[in-house]
């Protein structure tokens, strides 16, 4: 596959984390893909648990909307800044009873690709960020100068 394919199976692929959007993963990701997150405990292998994890999320945030910016691609290799948004309106998340809070974010996901499927989506996401904007985390004191 080109780069420019590539690219283009990353900007649909990262909207599975979309509300709505886990069918993507039956056309696009590899049976065996493997997805790591910095705070995911343990990658997360096959088509069948990531989307556990989307439904875990959505679970959460039932209106959670994934917004990618320009990939950048080199071989099978694609790197995706993305910002979120999202209302934290069921489950508990790090203690944090729903509260119909509205939060935003940002991260950045690499993509392996081979013959047009994703097999490998590794990434990390401002979840401090996240901890702050729910009250389970003190916002970080900004020093003077």
């Amino acid at each position: 596959m080109s780069i420019g394919q590539n690219k283009a199976i990353a900007r649909r692929f990262i909207q599975a984390w979309n509300a709505g959007g886990a069918d993507i993963l039956d056309e696009l990701a590899a049976p065996d893909i493997i997805v790591l997150y910095a705070h995911f405990p343990e990658a997360v292998r096959g088509i069948d648990s990531f989307k556990q994890i989307l439904s875990q999320t959505f679970t959460y945030f039932p209106d959670l909307q994934i917004m990618a910016e320009e990939p950048i691609a080199e071989g099978t290799h694609v790197v995706m800044r993305w910002n979120y948004r999202g209302t934290h309106q069921q489950g508990d998340l790090f203690g944090v009873k729903p509260s119909g809070t509205p939060v935003h974010g940002s991260g950045v996901t690499v993509y392996c690709i081979s013959a047009g499927k994703v097999v490998e989506e590794r990434g990390v996401a401002d979840t401090f960020g996240l901890m702050v904007q729910l009250g389970a985390a003190p916002a970080p004191k900004r020093g003077a100068g």
